[in-house]
């Protein structure tokens, strides 16, 4: 009890310290498998429901407002009517208990990531989900979820946006995540495509020249390769610009809100810090200009005053 009492109390100056930084939510992954009871989709799983409730509970008396995500969606989900309807049982489930909170400050993200083989397929399924939340939580703003695929071998998520289904609700915002370019964000990462854990030293902006220096020392075919690209892509805030435009335009011909709920550059000693620094202030001075909201993804040091200040934030004053 005082292990878990301390880990509470963390959490709640951890929260405050969000506040007073000027952030204004948070957005917490809940694993599905925590609550989705599959012999009985009906009724949410109690192990782990009275300490997502203190958490929301926190959120609220500090005035943050928080994004419930569920995270790990099967792959059934996207293939098998079956799973779709016990994930209508889940999700009437899942609402109803949130239905008593504050529909101001708690928002409902319908699931992370989903990756089924085309837009196509999760538009058959989003709006199923999106009517059973909004049927039993019906004030709460609801946050849909663009596919993770354009094609069945084209992994990206803003152009997946571009495809996603409009539903006929006016409290639902459209959202997608940022890590463009992967080469540059995801340098040195253990997961996802191999060749990235062979990349290091990547800067940004790019150019030919500016990559140039790091071939030679690339010894995986794949990992030179993608490099070298990225050079040659010359990704700046010009090309960033470019690309977020795509939503902004989408979001405008559309009539709906939308935002960027996960943008970032991985945190390792791998990614030169000037370049994280100009990337950071970027993106989110892009976002801004846009009127996009955005959630910074990576664990970052919150004292950290260079960082702080390239996402717009008021750096906490060392005591």
């Amino acid at each position: 009890m005082i292990e878990f009492a301390q880990k509470q109390d963390n959490l709640y100056a951890t929260l405050l310290q969000y506040k007073r930084l000027g952030l204004t939510y948070t957005r917490l992954p809940i694993v599905l498998s925590n609550f989705f009871n599959d012999k009985n989709p009906n009724v949410l799983k109690q192990d782990y429901l009275a300490a997502l409730d203190t958490i929301v509970q926190m959120h609220m008396r500090i005035g943050l407002g928080i994004t419930i995500c569920p995270f790990d969606a099967p792959e059934e989900l996207y293939s098998n009517p079956a799973a779709v309807t016990k994930y209508l049982a889940f999700f009437k489930a899942f609402a109803t208990h949130f239905n008593h909170t504050n529909p101001e400050k708690v928002f409902l993200e319908v699931l992370n990531e989903p990756s089924a083989e085309t837009p196509h397929v999760w538009n058959q399924i989003q709006p199923r989900l999106i009517s059973t939340i909004r049927s039993y939580a019906p004030n709460h703003t609801i946050i849909a979820s663009s596919n993770l695929r354009v094609t069945k071998s084209h992994w990206n998520n803003l152009r997946a946006l571009l495809k996603t289904e409009i539903v006929k609700d006016r409290n639902v915002v459209y959202n997608f995540h940022f890590y463009d370019p992967f080469v540059f964000t995801h340098q040195g990462a253990t997961w996802g495509w191999e060749a990235l854990k062979y990349m290091k030293g990547v800067p940004y902006p790019s150019n030919p020249q500016a990559v140039a220096p790091l071939l030679n020392k690339i010894r995986d075919p794949q990992a030179r390769w993608g490099v070298e690209n990225y050079g040659k892509e010359q990704w700046n805030k010009f090309k960033l610009v470019n690309e977020l435009s795509l939503v902004a335009k989408w979001a405008k011909s559309n009539g709906v809100p939308v935002i960027c709920n996960e943008f970032g550059v991985i945190q390792s000693a791998n990614v030169p810090r000037d370049s994280m620094l100009r990337y950071l202030k970027d993106v989110r001075q892009i976002l801004e200009s846009y009127n996009i909201g955005w959630n910074q993804w990576f664990r970052l040091n919150l004292r950290d005053q260079e960082i702080m200040h390239a996402l717009g934030l008021k750096p906490l004053i060392r005591s």
